[in-house]
């Protein structure tokens, strides 16, 4: 019994790192090559089994004010982020959830589900902050991070003699949500540790910051809004920036990258007049307003 079902397993690990080495694909805006083991499909379910739990188990804040702000911003940066070719659902067919939450939190799903926890809110001075993140947040989206991480996970179990192959989809329906949830950035501990690599968070500060400054708000606050996170947390720094790279690093980096899109910040500038950015959100409008921006 042994001798027939060792070639197996190693016929699987030989399998799995041929598709390890061939699923690649680009990420929008950086051109780097990522590689992917898992379908979108597949994730987006994942995702919004996720999402659903949590709305489920943690309590939804109905502040007008929050929730206003978060369907302002979001919807604003996720147009910007289209007409720039992001692969992303229109902004109308996004969720914007604020989680009644002290923790300094925030994440973005794939298919287009956004969570911010209350405990993040006393951290924006304006929706300039505001935006910094969910830039960041929507960019971890538009580069398949998520994906990418599941994928490495497989990998990693592929590599392990082949266990558990479909990473939690021959599981119970709760390991499934956990995976997603850990998966996405959507929850602090929830059994499965799947963290964003140093270099996907550094990847999503550059996207983001295009995708912000595309869509209007000023760039610089991102050094603002990050050195007031980093110091939140005094000498452990909130979940938000646990795997994230050093304030310092990070602040560096912003600071090389602000040069490159602020002419892309100062172009919305000259236009913005002629549309009701700062009030109700007409995706059509925005939508072609932008799209003349990236061009």
């Amino acid at each position: 019994m042994i001798g027939v079902r060792k070639p197996s397993c190693i016929a699987l690990v030989f399998i799995g790192l041929a598709v390890f080495f061939t699923a690649c694909s680009t990420v929008h805006e950086t051109g780097r090559k990522q590689f992917s083991l898992i379908s979108e499909s597949a994730v987006e379910s994942m995702a919004a089994q996720g999402f659903e739990q949590l709305k489920n188990d943690t309590k939804i804040s109905h502040d007008p004010e929050k929730n206003a702000q978060l369907q302002r911003v979001g919807k604003r940066i996720v147009d910007a982020a289209r007409a720039r070719g992001a692969d992303l659902p229109p902004a109308n067919q996004w969720e914007f959830v604020v989680f009644e939450d002290e923790a300094v939190n925030a994440f973005a799903m794939p298919g287009g589900r956004v969570g911010f926890y209350t405990g993040i809110f006393p951290l924006f001075d304006n929706d300039d902050d505001l935006a910094v993140v969910m830039g960041h947040e929507i960019a971890h989206v538009s580069a398949k991070h998520g994906q990418e991480r599941v994928s490495q996970q497989m990998a990693a179990q592929v590599a392990g003699l082949g266990l558990a192959l479909g990473l939690g989809l021959s599981e119970t329906d709760n390991t499934t949500s956990q995976i997603a949830m850990a998966a996405f950035g959507a929850g602090a501990s929830v059994g499965v540790l799947l963290p964003f690599s140093r270099s996907s968070e550094s990847e999503a500060d550059h996207i983001g910051l295009i995708y912000s400054s595309a869509a209007g708000y000023d760039p610089r606050r991102s050094i603002v809004l990050w050195q007031r996170m980093a110091d939140q947390g005094g000498p452990r720094p909130p979940e938000f920036l646990s795997t994230h790279p050093s304030e310092h690093t990070r602040i560096r980096r912003l600071n090389q990258l602000i040069p490159q899109v602020m002419p892309i910040y100062e172009r919305t500038q000259n236009d913005f007049s002629d549309y009701s950015i700062l009030g109700p959100v007409y995706p059509d409008h925005l939508y072609s307003f932008y799209r003349s921006q990236a061009n």
